[in-house]
């Protein structure tokens, strides 16, 4: 198979996970990102992915839904690929916790939007020095109205104009 062949495979929605599989031993780099990225792909596939000598596609395996809480782990002990382990909605609430205690505030800004951070980090998040970081719990859908009202209130205009694009605002934060 030629790579054009490939990349429109991989481009392709409907692509099963059998030929995305075959498709992760392709040696056109591109090639493997597109397959870490597809929504098809198995955890297995995944699984094999996560030890690619390309960083890219390490970080599409760490994004991914499909990724295994192992797998997961596994890729946050190099720092290199915390952001993205952290914004996964499969990272366990104890390396989320960790992440949120790190010194990276984008990683602690990954956290703080992903959907199943423990609601007591999301509000030692909300104090966060940095405003990126409270702008982050601001987006954050499941964040508490309780939180939104303290951050629609905030010193920054960012984290404000956060909160009244949360679906949970509180109603004097509306847009």
């Amino acid at each position: 198979m030629t790579s054009i062949e490939a990349l429109e495979l991989v481009q392709n929605e409907n692509t099963s996970a059998e030929i995305l599989s075959e498709l992760s031993d392709d040696e056109n780099p591109f090639v493997r990102v597109r397959v870490a990225a597809h929504m098809n792909t198995s955890s297995e596939t995944l699984v094999k992915l996560s030890n690619d000598e390309i960083p890219l596609v390490k970080q599409f395996v760490a994004e991914h839904l499909n990724t295994p809480v192992e797998t997961l782990v596994e890729l946050s002990k190099d720092s290199d690929y915390a952001y993205w382990v952290a914004g996964n909605p499969n990272t366990p609430a104890e390396l989320l916790n960790k992440f949120a205690r790190g010194e990276d505030e984008n990683v602690r800004s990954s956290v703080a939007v992903n959907p199943n951070t423990p609601i007591g980090r999301l509000e030692r998040l909300s104090e966060d020095e940095n405003a990126d970081v409270r702008a982050a719990v601001a987006k954050n859908p499941l964040t508490p109205v309780e939180i939104l009202a303290t951050l629609s209130t905030d010193e920054d205009e960012d984290v404000r104009e956060a909160v009244t694009k949360n679906p949970n605002r509180p109603s004097a934060a509306k847009a």
